[in-house]
């Protein structure tokens, strides 16, 4: 997914670049864990806390979180942006809560793919256990232990035998 941003600055998401639209030729590939973080911004224009980006960026793909991280990496894309674009207020930080994309940019996104309605109706079959059936298991073993006694009766014909003397 691209993202436009006001000044002329494109970032893709797919392809973890920057540049600027005037020239897709010179452009400035950044890392995973930076381009995470900057769609994450991106996609959050309110705002996101610094707990939310250590979750969604670091922990949720296997790392180990840390504010130390977190200020390294946003200040690297500080960097990245500003070395692209000569913009160096996009990113702002809350003191304490979070960052946010400053207000005064716009923020377009582009290649945004629709997901259209399938053409037959899906239905989602879920697998069914034990633990979803304990009065249906417990009415079954009835049945065959009934079942059972029934084919004893039949085998021996000695109804005797079986209940004993009536």
């Amino acid at each position: 997914m691209k993202y436009i941003i006001d000044t002329g600055l494109v970032f893709d998401s797919d392809e973890r670049t920057l540049f600027l639209q005037e020239s897709p030729d010179e452009s400035l590939e950044i890392g995973a864990i930076t381009a995470r973080l900057f769609v994450e911004m991106l996609e959050n224009v309110a705002g996101v806390e610094r707990d939310y980006l250590l979750d969604v960026v670091w922990s949720n793909h296997g790392l180990k979180p840390s504010n130390n991280n977190l200020n390294n990496h946003i200040s690297l894309l500080r960097k990245n942006i500003a070395s692209i674009a000569e913009v160096d207020d996009l990113i702002i930080t809350l003191p304490k809560k979070g960052f946010v994309v400053n207000k005064k940019y716009s923020v377009n996104v582009v290649g945004d793919v629709a997901v259209e309605p399938p053409a037959e109706e899906t239905r989602v079959v879920k697998k069914a256990s034990a633990r979803d059936y304990p009065v249906t298991l417990w009415l079954l073993s009835i049945t065959v232990l009934i079942l059972l006694v029934l084919l004893g009766l039949v085998v021996t014909k000695d109804y005797h035998a079986i209940f004993g003397r009536c």
